[in-house]
C-alpha cells in the first residue's frame, strides 16, 4: 500500500515530539507509523498518519517546517530473516532503501514503512 509519509524538521530540544503529537491529537488524526532521528542540533519526526490532508492543515497551522512523500507500508511475517530477504529483493533491483520504520504488530505480522529512491519500482517487487 502506498502512504503518504511527513518528515517534520524540530529543534533537537525536549518537547518538541509533544507539541507535534499534541497538535495532531488535537484533530483526531492518528499517528500511523513514527520514527524520530536527530542530526546535529535539528530533530526529524517522520510518520504515517490516517488522514494526510488534514495533518498537512494542522502543521502549517501550527508552523511546523516539513517535507512530504509517498512510503510503502507491507505487511510482514514477524520472523528471523524477513528483513535481510526485503532488502535483498530491493537491492536486486537497484532499489535504494532511503529510510524504513515499524508500524504495529498483529499476530505473527509487522506493518513496515519503506522509504525507496523508486516507489514503483519497490511496489513491483513487493507485491501489493
Amino acid at each position: 500500500m502506498i502512504a503518504n509519509e511527513f518528515v517534520i524538521e524540530v529543534e533537537n530540544t525536549p518537547g518538541q515530539l509533544a507539541k507535534v503529537a499534541r497538535a495532531l491529537g488535537k484533530e483526531d488524526i492518528n499517528i500511523k507509523a513514527i520514527t524520530t532521528e536527530r542530526i546535529g542540533k535539528q530533530g526529524y519526526i517522520r510518520l504515517v498518519v490516517d488522514d494526510h490532508e488534514k495533518t498537512k492543515k494542522v502543521l502549517e497551522d501550527n508552523n511546523f517546517l516539513y517535507t512530504e512523500g509517498e512510503a510503502i507500508i507491507k505487511s510482514f511475517d514477524d520472523k528471523p530473516n524477513a528483513l535481510a530477504e526485503v532488502a535483498n529483493s530491493l537491492a536486486k533491483e537497484g532499489i535504494n532503501i532511503e529510510a524504513i520504520y515499524l508500524g504495529s504488530f498483529q499476530q505473527g505480522k509487522v506493518n513496515v514503512v519503506l522509504v525507496l529512491d523508486d516507489i514503483a519500482a519497490g511496489e513491483r517487487v513487493l507485491g501489493s
